[in-house]
């Protein structure tokens, strides 16, 4: 798989303008191909579980596989559901 974006989002950093949900679809509307991916690292739960529900209610076909730890980060990897 090919990672056309990798974001790094903390907690501690995460106030200001944009939200790490908006800036974790926005990074996700540019996976075009079966191929590509984004590669995703945060230190806050919720923000996954949020992504998980935001992407099922908007029937969005992404698969988002969890990718270990990095740093303390939770590495997660969305990519395209083509099955």
């Amino acid at each position: 798989m090919k990672i056309i974006e990798r974001v790094k989002l903390d907690r501690v950093e995460s106030c200001g303008s944009r939200s790490p949900l908006t800036i974790m679809l926005s990074a996700i509307k540019k996976i075009k191909d079966c191929d590509e991916g984004v590669e995703i690292l945060m230190n806050d739960y919720d923000w996954l579980l949020s992504l998980r529900y935001i992407l099922q209610m908007n029937d969005v076909k992404m698969k988002i596989e969890e990718k270990g730890k990095e740093e303390d980060f939770l590495k997660i990897e969305v990519s395209r559901d083509c099955s």
